[in-house]
């Protein structure tokens, strides 16, 4: 027969157990067991044994069956029976009797007058200061502290104790200011009882620093630290700005002399992070279009150019959350801001002008006029380019992450190629705000979805490349990874080779050359923001000339916001060039084209004449259909002009999915639109996109469907075949 090992720790783990019943409920085991034992051997049967834990102390110590088998093998002897005494004796000896012990506190420590609580080696220092400078302050103005909390005792009669109201109320009239944490830390220290300060304590503290004071000398005859005094504490009042004879003194007492090692080692990082928070200042301008004036004017009642730290740094703060972009800047910033733009004949003012015109450098230059020859480059390249805060500096990151971050980027890359793969939709549908940035997870699970696999370091190396304070940026990975149209030789295009690298030069597109869509371009600019190009180009005619210079003609028009590029800014200079002087441009005969889009010349001549206003299209090389897409076009509408809105309640359906109002929905949400309807069914997919395609407009970064336009095209069509003779 088969029989468990008995172990030691079993058997002690059963004893604790019972051990720990006994001290709850002061239970005798030995009242158990000497009933059963009439003669007094100490030994009694294992039935008896095994019936006295099994009955009533079963509840109580809660040993299971198993348990008891155990115990009862362990102090069985060997004519069977159990040896109870020797579990007794393991059981009670091990119990500790509190009784022979001496009381270790006595409850006289509250009643010590000085008895204060202890704090940590930290506090401890910051409450040495603390005290320090109020008994610099109590010496000062001669102040006996005793009187103040005495006359609250007599009343109380509490010993040598106040309430903590009463202390604080104290420490204000005596117009002993402390802040809140300071005040914390005293009652910290000196709290009695959980709702009463000891007074008796906190002045004999106050009255030991002045005697160490006034002992070695620290203390001239007014009651002041001596300012040659070393260890001078700082006022709490003085400005928080950095203190430029402490560096000195402390580089030439290390090194010997301060010019040589201070300017080196300190100044080239400082001026590093100085001018990268002046670009991120100017981004942050640049894109929001703010005026630098428009924040610091109102605190310049004076016109003085300066203003004081408090007033500059609040102007930066405002200046920080305004537009729809937000700049944090963090106080290390600010101050070496401050520094830089502080007045050099005021310490406490700052020169805000010059901050200003520094800042205004991302627009255009100051005073441009007296240096007519000068050629800007504006908005400056490298504030464009300025990496976003979060993110790293690839070409300073470790040599083999760097290696592993191009072996995931080339692995992806041949996995796109070669099974055709689109990765921008995957990410497209976590982009909710469409600003190019995904989470990590997103971006993983967007490459999983395409069954792209790659390891966790590889992932971790694509993270450093492309992540940044907003997030993972999918447009420069997708650059990066999916293969592009630059790539492939246009016939059209021209290669040019240059120290041995191969350069493509895009052909000119003719939509770019064309001066009839040019204008109509600048006319639907026109009419939707009601833009006067005269006002914005005739400040450059100075001499009232009739013309201006090419320069000055395409920076007006850039104030204008035109969204030209450089081809059609050319097409436009030369169909509209001087005949007399070709390198000017007549931008009155300019500024009469676009004004026709609202009226037209010389109309007091024609009184019979209507003139018809330029009516904005939105339609582009997106929308171009060839002759083929046209007539399958055709037939699609036709097919689904059978029913007219009326029936069919198109409307309703495409402006709950258009939660903006905008008159525009996704590709997706049009085409459950028309399955709602029973529309999709009698169309083909090659007519659905025809129809897609005819009807989509580009909204952020991707193409919608104006439905407002379909529906409109519905109902027409539904008329003429309504009325169409038979």
């Amino acid at each position: 027969m088969h029989c468990k090992e008995i172990k030691l720790t079993d058997i002690w783990r059963t004893c604790n157990k019972i051990r720990a019943a006994v001290f709850r409920t002061n239970l005798n085991l030995w009242e158990y067991f000497c009933p059963l034992d009439p003669n007094k051997n100490s030994i009694i049967s294992e039935s008896q044994f095994i019936s006295v834990f099994s009955g009533h102390l079963q509840a109580i110590i809660g040993l299971s069956d198993q348990e008891i088998s155990e115990l009862a093998d362990y102090f069985r002897i060997q004519d069977g029976r159990i040896f109870y005494t020797q579990l007794c004796e393991v059981i009670y000896d091990s119990v500790p009797d509190f009784s022979q012990n001496a009381p270790l506190i006595s409850g006289l420590e509250w009643a010590d007058p000085m008895h204060v609580n202890r704090l940590s080696l930290s506090e401890e220092r910051r409450l040495n200061l603390l005290l320090t400078k109020i008994a610099c302050v109590v010496n000062m103005r001669n102040l006996l502290l005793m009187p103040y909390f005495q006359d609250y005792e007599l009343i109380s009669k509490n010993n040598g104790t106040v309430t903590i109201g009463h202390f604080a109320r104290v420490l204000n009239y005596l117009k002993i200011l402390v802040s809140p944490d300071d005040f914390n830390l005293l009652l910290k220290k000196y709290l009695k009882d959980s709702y009463t300060v000891n007074y008796i304590a906190f002045i004999a503290a106050i009255d030991e620093i002045v005697k160490y004071l006034d002992k070695h000398g620290v203390m001239d005859l007014s009651g002041d630290v001596l300012s040659l005094f070393p260890g001078r504490i700082i006022n709490a009042e003085l400005p928080k700005l950095p203190r430029p004879e402490m560096g000195k003194l402390l580089a030439s007492s290390i090194f010997g002399k301060q010019s040589i090692f201070h300017s080196s080692l300190t100044e080239p990082k400082q001026t590093q992070d100085l001018l990268t928070t002046i670009k991120r200042i100017q981004r942050h301008v640049l894109e929001n279009r703010l005026r630098v004036e428009e924040f610091f004017k109102d605190f310049d009642a004076l016109n003085s150019g300066r203003l004081t730290v408090s007033q500059f740094h609040r102007g930066l703060d405002i200046l920080g959350i305004s537009g729809i972009q937000r700049l944090y800047l963090s106080l290390p910033e600010i101050e070496a801001i401050m520094i830089q733009y502080q007045d050099p004949c005021d310490p406490t003012r700052v020169c805000w002008k010059t901050f200003e015109d520094d800042i205004n450098q991302v627009f255009t230059t100051k005073e441009l006029e007296k240096y007519p020859c000068l050629e800007l480059d504006v908005p400056p390249l490298d504030v464009i380019e300025l990496p976003r805060m979060g993110g790293k500096d690839w070409q300073k990151v470790n040599t083999v992450q760097r290696e592993l971050c191009e072996e995931a980027v080339d692995k992806v890359k041949k996995r796109v190629t070669n099974r055709r793969i689109v990765l921008k939709p995957s990410f497209r549908d976590y982009d909710k705000h469409n600003n190019g940035y995904v989470s990590r997870a997103q971006m993983r699970q967007s490459l999983l979805s395409n069954g792209i696999l790659l390891s966790d370091e590889e992932l971790y190396a694509l993270e450093e490349r492309f992540n940044n304070e907003v997030g993972f940026n999918y447009f420069w990975f997708l650059k990066e990874v999916e293969p592009s149209s630059c790539e492939q030789r246009c016939p059209g295009a021209i290669h040019h080779e240059v120290c041995g690298k191969e350069y493509i030069k895009k052909p000119i597109p003719r939509a770019e050359q064309d001066i009839v869509r040019i204008l109509a371009k600048i006319k639907g600019k026109v009419v939707k923001e009601r833009i006067r190009v005269m006002e914005f180009l005739r400040d450059f005619d100075k001499c009232n000339q009739q013309v201006i210079s090419r320069e000055d003609f395409a920076r007006g028009l850039s104030v204008c916001r035109f969204d030209l590029t450089e081809n059609e800014m050319k097409t436009l200079m030369e169909v509209f060039a001087s005949p007399l002087r070709r390198e000017c441009v007549d931008y009155r005969r300019f500024s009469d084209v676009v004004e026709e889009a609202f009226t037209q010349l010389s109309l007091e001549r024609a009184p019979l004449i209507v003139p018809l206003q330029h009516l904005p299209i939105k339609d582009g090389e997106r929308n171009f259909l060839n002759f083929d897409e046209r007539r399958t076009l055709s037939c699609a509408m036709r097919k689904l002009s059978k029913k007219p809105e009326m029936e069919l309640n198109l409307m309703s359906i495409f402006q709950d999915y258009d939660k903006t109002n905008c008159g525009t929905v996704s590709a997706e949400h049009f085409e459950r639109a028309l399955s709602l309807r029973g529309l999709l069914s009698i169309i083909s997919r090659e007519e659905f996109d025809a129809v897609c395609k005819c009807f989509s407009y580009e909204r952020g970064m991707r193409d919608e469907v104006d439905y407002r336009a379909f529906v409109k095209g519905l109902n027409i069509m539904n008329n003429i075949n309504k009325y169409k003779p038979f």
